[in-house]
Protein backbone atom coordinates (compact mmCIF):
# COMPACT_ATOMS: atom_id res chain seq x y z
CA UNK A 1 0.00 0.00 0.00
CA UNK A 2 3.16 2.39 0.93
CA UNK A 3 3.73 2.47 -3.32
CA UNK A 4 1.78 5.20 -4.84
CA UNK A 5 1.74 7.14 -8.06
CA UNK A 6 3.34 10.03 -7.51
CA UNK A 7 0.84 12.24 -9.57
CA UNK A 8 -1.63 11.20 -7.46
CA UNK A 9 -0.80 13.75 -5.24
CA UNK A 10 1.33 16.36 -6.63
CA UNK A 11 -1.97 18.34 -6.75
CA UNK A 12 -2.36 17.96 -2.96
CA UNK A 13 1.37 18.72 -2.04
CA UNK A 14 1.49 21.79 -4.01
CA UNK A 15 -1.44 23.24 -2.46
CA UNK A 16 0.12 21.54 0.83
CA UNK A 17 3.25 23.74 0.44
CA UNK A 18 1.59 26.97 -0.92
CA UNK A 19 -0.28 27.17 2.34
CA UNK A 20 2.88 26.93 4.26
CA UNK A 21 4.60 29.25 2.03
CA UNK A 22 1.99 31.90 2.80
CA UNK A 23 2.76 31.25 7.11
CA UNK A 24 -0.47 29.14 8.31
CA UNK A 25 1.28 26.15 9.79
CA UNK A 26 4.51 27.64 10.86
CA UNK A 27 6.59 25.53 8.77
CA UNK A 28 9.58 26.40 7.34
CA UNK A 29 9.79 26.92 3.11
CA UNK A 30 13.41 25.20 3.40
CA UNK A 31 16.02 27.29 5.45
CA UNK A 32 17.00 25.10 8.39
CA UNK A 33 16.30 26.77 11.68
CA UNK A 34 18.84 29.17 13.51
CA UNK A 35 19.75 30.86 9.48
CA UNK A 36 17.36 33.84 9.30
CA UNK A 37 17.21 35.25 5.83
CA UNK A 38 19.11 32.14 4.33
CA UNK A 39 22.51 32.99 5.63
CA UNK A 40 24.52 29.77 4.91
CA UNK A 41 27.69 28.12 6.42
CA UNK A 42 29.55 24.68 5.00
CA UNK A 43 27.46 22.12 6.68
CA UNK A 44 24.67 19.49 5.43
CA UNK A 45 21.81 19.37 7.28
CA UNK A 46 19.08 15.92 7.43
CA UNK A 47 15.61 15.10 8.42
CA UNK A 48 12.89 12.63 7.95
CA UNK A 49 10.68 14.03 4.98
CA UNK A 50 7.11 14.05 5.52
CA UNK A 51 6.36 15.85 1.95
CA UNK A 52 7.25 16.40 -1.48
CA UNK A 53 8.37 19.52 -3.04
CA UNK A 54 9.48 20.88 1.05
CA UNK A 55 11.96 20.40 3.13
CA UNK A 56 11.37 19.30 6.71
CA UNK A 57 12.73 22.34 9.24
CA UNK A 58 12.98 20.40 12.28
CA UNK A 59 16.83 18.53 11.60
CA UNK A 60 17.09 14.44 12.36
CA UNK A 61 21.02 15.30 12.26
CA UNK A 62 23.46 17.99 11.18
CA UNK A 63 27.32 17.42 9.12
CA UNK A 64 30.02 20.28 9.74
CA UNK A 65 32.73 18.18 8.73
CA UNK A 66 34.87 18.72 5.50
CA UNK A 67 34.92 14.80 4.49
CA UNK A 68 31.37 14.19 5.83
CA UNK A 69 29.47 17.61 3.80
CA UNK A 70 32.17 16.44 1.11
CA UNK A 71 30.07 13.14 0.33
CA UNK A 72 27.04 14.40 -0.02
CA UNK A 73 28.37 16.70 -2.62
CA UNK A 74 29.75 14.18 -4.07
CA UNK A 75 26.62 11.74 -4.42
CA UNK A 76 24.96 14.31 -6.20
CA UNK A 77 27.51 15.13 -8.72
CA UNK A 78 28.08 11.62 -9.29
CA UNK A 79 23.84 10.94 -9.68
CA UNK A 80 23.12 9.17 -12.84
CA UNK A 81 19.83 10.81 -14.36
CA UNK A 82 16.84 8.37 -14.36
CA UNK A 83 14.62 8.56 -17.76
CA UNK A 84 11.00 8.22 -18.09
CA UNK A 85 7.92 8.74 -15.47
CA UNK A 86 9.12 8.49 -11.73
CA UNK A 87 6.70 6.21 -9.92
CA UNK A 88 8.29 6.59 -6.67
CA UNK A 89 7.38 6.30 -3.14
CA UNK A 90 7.46 9.44 -0.24
CA UNK A 91 10.72 10.51 0.58
CA UNK A 92 12.59 9.00 2.99
CA UNK A 93 15.01 12.29 4.13
CA UNK A 94 15.33 15.40 3.02
CA UNK A 95 18.87 17.17 2.93
CA UNK A 96 19.70 20.74 2.19
CA UNK A 97 23.79 20.86 1.41
CA UNK A 98 25.10 24.24 2.20
CA UNK A 99 28.98 24.14 0.45
CA UNK A 100 31.36 27.15 -0.74
CA UNK A 101 28.11 29.36 -0.37
CA UNK A 102 25.58 27.67 -2.45
CA UNK A 103 22.47 25.74 -1.47
CA UNK A 104 21.17 22.32 -2.65
CA UNK A 105 17.75 20.79 -1.50
CA UNK A 106 16.93 17.12 -2.20
CA UNK A 107 14.57 14.42 -1.32
CA UNK A 108 16.78 11.06 -0.49
CA UNK A 109 15.73 7.30 -0.66
CA UNK A 110 18.01 5.39 1.32
CA UNK A 111 17.44 1.71 2.24
CA UNK A 112 19.83 0.04 4.09
CA UNK A 113 18.89 -3.40 1.84
CA UNK A 114 19.54 -1.36 -1.38
CA UNK A 115 22.72 -0.74 -3.37
CA UNK A 116 21.39 2.30 -5.51
CA UNK A 117 19.42 4.84 -3.40
CA UNK A 118 17.93 8.10 -5.11
CA UNK A 119 17.16 11.52 -4.89
CA UNK A 120 15.53 14.23 -6.90
CA UNK A 121 15.79 17.98 -6.07
CA UNK A 122 13.40 20.03 -4.07
CA UNK A 123 12.39 22.59 -7.23
CA UNK A 124 11.80 19.49 -9.26
CA UNK A 125 10.07 16.07 -7.98
CA UNK A 126 9.53 14.75 -11.45
CA UNK A 127 13.51 14.03 -12.23
CA UNK A 128 15.16 11.56 -10.26
CA UNK A 129 19.15 10.35 -9.89
CA UNK A 130 20.19 7.22 -8.59
CA UNK A 131 23.48 7.39 -6.46
CA UNK A 132 26.42 5.24 -7.26
CA UNK A 133 27.11 2.11 -4.98
CA UNK A 134 29.84 3.83 -3.66
CA UNK A 135 28.09 7.06 -2.46
CA UNK A 136 24.86 4.78 -1.52
CA UNK A 137 27.26 3.05 1.19
CA UNK A 138 28.97 6.41 2.31
CA UNK A 139 25.56 7.76 3.17
CA UNK A 140 23.76 5.32 4.57
CA UNK A 141 26.78 5.11 7.56
CA UNK A 142 26.79 8.74 7.42
CA UNK A 143 22.44 8.79 7.88
CA UNK A 144 22.27 5.67 10.52
CA UNK A 145 25.28 6.63 12.33
CA UNK A 146 23.04 10.05 13.54
CA UNK A 147 22.39 9.47 17.10
CA UNK A 148 18.66 10.36 18.29
CA UNK A 149 18.22 9.57 21.62
CA UNK A 150 14.88 10.99 23.49
CA UNK A 151 16.21 14.05 24.56
CA UNK A 152 17.32 15.23 21.61
CA UNK A 153 13.89 14.06 19.88
CA UNK A 154 11.95 15.93 22.95
CA UNK A 155 14.11 19.37 22.36
CA UNK A 156 13.05 18.70 18.75
CA UNK A 157 9.39 18.59 18.95
CA UNK A 158 8.34 14.98 18.72
CA UNK A 159 6.17 13.30 21.00
CA UNK A 160 8.31 10.90 22.89
CA UNK A 161 6.16 7.41 24.00
CA UNK A 162 8.61 5.94 26.82
CA UNK A 163 9.35 2.93 27.81
CA UNK A 164 8.46 3.78 31.67
CA UNK A 165 5.04 5.07 30.14
CA UNK A 166 5.21 8.20 30.18
CA UNK A 167 4.65 10.85 27.04
CA UNK A 168 6.82 13.87 27.00
CA UNK A 169 5.52 16.69 24.74
CA UNK A 170 1.74 15.70 25.09
CA UNK A 171 0.60 18.88 24.26
CA UNK A 172 2.26 18.74 20.74
CA UNK A 173 -0.15 15.64 20.83
CA UNK A 174 -2.80 17.16 22.00
CA UNK A 175 -2.67 20.33 19.47
CA UNK A 176 -2.00 18.11 16.52
CA UNK A 177 -5.16 15.78 17.65
CA UNK A 178 -7.15 19.62 17.76
CA UNK A 179 -5.73 20.45 14.00
CA UNK A 180 -7.12 17.15 12.82
CA UNK A 181 -10.83 17.57 13.78
CA UNK A 182 -10.82 21.01 12.82
CA UNK A 183 -9.70 19.85 9.27
CA UNK A 184 -6.22 21.65 9.65
CA UNK A 185 -3.12 20.89 7.72
CA UNK A 186 -1.06 19.91 10.64
CA UNK A 187 1.96 17.11 11.06
CA UNK A 188 3.58 15.22 14.18
CA UNK A 189 6.10 12.73 14.54
CA UNK A 190 6.16 10.39 17.59
CA UNK A 191 8.85 8.34 18.22
CA UNK A 192 9.14 4.77 20.39
CA UNK A 193 12.33 3.44 22.27
CA UNK A 194 13.65 -0.23 22.27
CA UNK A 195 15.09 -1.40 25.44
CA UNK A 196 18.38 -1.10 23.87
CA UNK A 197 17.72 2.75 22.50
CA UNK A 198 16.86 2.68 19.10
CA UNK A 199 14.04 4.74 17.63
CA UNK A 200 10.88 3.76 15.50
CA UNK A 201 9.33 6.29 13.99
CA UNK A 202 5.41 7.04 13.71
CA UNK A 203 5.03 10.45 11.38
CA UNK A 204 1.45 11.34 11.05
CA UNK A 205 0.62 13.53 8.35
CA UNK A 206 -2.92 15.58 7.66
CA UNK A 207 -3.32 17.35 4.44
CA UNK A 208 -6.94 18.63 5.33
CA UNK A 209 -8.99 15.96 4.41
CA UNK A 210 -6.85 12.46 4.76
CA UNK A 211 -4.41 11.46 7.29
CA UNK A 212 -1.21 9.53 6.19
CA UNK A 213 0.93 7.15 8.46
CA UNK A 214 4.55 5.90 8.23
CA UNK A 215 5.88 3.99 9.86
CA UNK A 216 9.90 3.54 10.10
CA UNK A 217 11.84 1.01 12.61
CA UNK A 218 14.75 0.65 10.10
CA UNK A 219 16.77 2.23 12.42
CA UNK A 220 16.56 -0.06 15.02
CA UNK A 221 19.43 -2.69 14.84
CA UNK A 222 17.77 -5.86 16.31
CA UNK A 223 14.47 -5.57 14.19
CA UNK A 224 13.04 -6.63 10.86
CA UNK A 225 13.79 -3.33 8.81
CA UNK A 226 10.06 -2.33 8.31
CA UNK A 227 8.94 1.59 6.13
CA UNK A 228 5.97 2.15 4.78
CA UNK A 229 2.73 4.34 4.39
CA UNK A 230 -0.58 3.80 5.21
CA UNK A 231 -3.58 5.98 4.51
CA UNK A 232 -6.57 6.39 7.43
CA UNK A 233 -9.85 8.03 7.96
CA UNK A 234 -9.39 9.31 11.56
CA UNK A 235 -8.07 9.23 15.05
CA UNK A 236 -10.19 7.76 17.80
CA UNK A 237 -9.64 8.36 21.68
CA UNK A 238 -10.91 6.13 24.47
CA UNK A 239 -11.03 6.91 28.05
CA UNK A 240 -9.29 3.52 30.33
CA UNK A 241 -8.13 3.12 33.43
CA UNK A 242 -4.40 3.67 32.23
CA UNK A 243 -5.54 6.62 30.78
CA UNK A 244 -6.52 8.02 27.02
CA UNK A 245 -5.67 5.69 24.54
CA UNK A 246 -5.31 6.95 21.04
CA UNK A 247 -5.83 5.12 17.87
CA UNK A 248 -6.23 5.41 14.24
CA UNK A 249 -9.02 4.47 12.57
CA UNK A 250 -9.94 2.93 8.49
CA UNK A 251 -6.00 2.16 8.64
CA UNK A 252 -7.55 -0.76 5.91
CA UNK A 253 -4.83 -4.05 6.24
CA UNK A 254 -1.80 -1.98 8.27
CA UNK A 255 0.44 -4.06 10.19
CA UNK A 256 2.16 -1.34 11.80
CA UNK A 257 -0.64 0.23 14.01
CA UNK A 258 -1.01 3.38 16.28
CA UNK A 259 -1.43 3.22 19.95
CA UNK A 260 -0.55 6.35 21.86
CA UNK A 261 -1.41 6.38 25.67
CA UNK A 262 -1.67 9.75 27.51
CA UNK A 263 -1.70 8.78 31.27
CA UNK A 264 -4.08 10.27 33.77
CA UNK A 265 -5.84 13.36 32.42
CA UNK A 266 -3.88 13.42 29.06
CA UNK A 267 -0.93 14.93 30.71
CA UNK A 268 2.78 14.36 30.65
CA UNK A 269 5.82 16.10 30.87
Amino acid sequence: MRRIKYMMFLIVSIMFVSIVSAGCSGKSSGTPPGEPGGAQVDRVVVSRSIEFARVNDKPYGIFDGKKEIEAFAKAIQTGDKMRGQLDIDFPDYDVVIDRNGKRKQIHLWLDQRSNRGMFTYVSDTGTGYTLTEKSTKELVDLIWGIGYDSDKAAENGDVVAELSGGVRNAEHWLSFVDHVERGELADIQVVYYTKEGDPIFRNLIHNGDSLRLRYDNTHDAYGTPVDRTDFCEGIEAQETEQGTVYTLSGCGDSETGFELVLPGSGGGD
